[in-house]
Parts: structure tokens; sequence; C-alpha cells
């Protein structure tokens, strides 16, 4: 997890309390703990004849894909279909004007390739995801590789994990 937390037991196995937490939740992966890593711990109290810190940092060679395979399956595009606009949106200062529009991805991998085509095969958009593994969630402004409104119709999209995990999937667009 983010979170090590580390405290004693009481004589009747039950836990005893937090003595101190080893957080790394501002951790990228670049500086998560790897096996053989040394980390120093101050305390302010003096130590007791009986008071002993042992840590094990076990390497982990990868994703699991099997899970992540299954994850794939919890994509959504939301709203789907999309109606003229969205209650997520939010307005633009002059009313006469239209919104910014927006469509949500939800549950997606943190590093992943979103390609959007019309059903005709033809690339309307690419988004390259690179987020913190919880968020999941990527946010397109329904705009075309080149800036231009999409127009309304059936859109297919192609989700591609850094795994090679891929799941397909389409929405509408009703204007």
């Amino acid at each position: 997890g983010d979170k090590i937390i580390v405290g004693g037991m009481r004589s009747d196995g039950k836990w005893a309390g937090t003595a101190f937490v080893l957080d790394f939740n501002l951790a990228s992966s670049l500086t998560y703990p790897q096996a053989d890593d040394i980390f120093q711990v101050k305390f302010t109290r003096p130590f007791w004849k009986d008071d002993h810190i042992k840590f094990t940092v076990n390497s982990y060679d990868g994703i699991n894909t099997d899970s992540l395979s299954k994850t794939m399956d919890d994509i959504k595009v939301v709203p789907n279909p999309y109606v003229a606009t969205n209650v997520m949106e939010t307005a633009v200062s002059n009313q006469f004007l239209n919104q910014r529009r927006s469509l949500m991805f939800t549950n997606v991998p943190a590093q992943a390739l979103i390609k959007i085509f019309t059903v005709s095969g033809v690339l309307v958009d690419e988004i390259i995801i690179n987020n913190s593994p919880e968020k999941g969630i990527v946010h397109w402004d329904m705009l075309t590789r080149e800036g231009l409104e999409i127009s309304a119709g059936m859109y297919l999209y192609h989700i591609k994990a850094e795994t090679g995990n891929e799941k397909i999937g389409k929405f509408a667009v009703i204007k």
C-alpha cells in the first residue's frame, strides 16, 4: 500500500497501536522502496531494551495482468449517449455561446492510449494517459486532432494499456 504502519502487539496478540507511519503517498514509481534500500527512522524518545525494528521490502516484478484484464471490462464512457450538453460541464460565461463539451472515460488504466474513431474507421483523436493509479478518470474535450468539434453520430474507442490489454467500445453523440 501507500502507507506502512509500524506498531507493537499486546500480550494477547492484538494491535497495540501505531508507533510511526512510513507514508509513500507522494512517491512515484521511481521513488518507491526497492530491494536492498535503506531507510533511517529517528526517534525522539530513548530506545528501550525490548525495542526492535525490522523491515523487509519485497520486490514487485510487474502489473497483475489478470486483474487488469478484468478491470478493462469496467471501462465506461459517461454520459452515453451524450445529448447536446452534459451536467458535468461548466457553462461558458456568455449564455448565448455553446458550453465547453466533455466526455469522461472511467476505470482507465494509469498508463494507456485511447484512440477515438468514427464508425467508418477515421481516427478522430488520440489521448495519451499517464495518471496516478488511483485516478482512472480521463476527460475528453470532444474535439478532433485538428481542434474541430465532432459531429453527431456513433464513435468507437480503443483503449490499449501499457501491458497490452485492450478494450474496444462505442458511444453516441446526439446534438
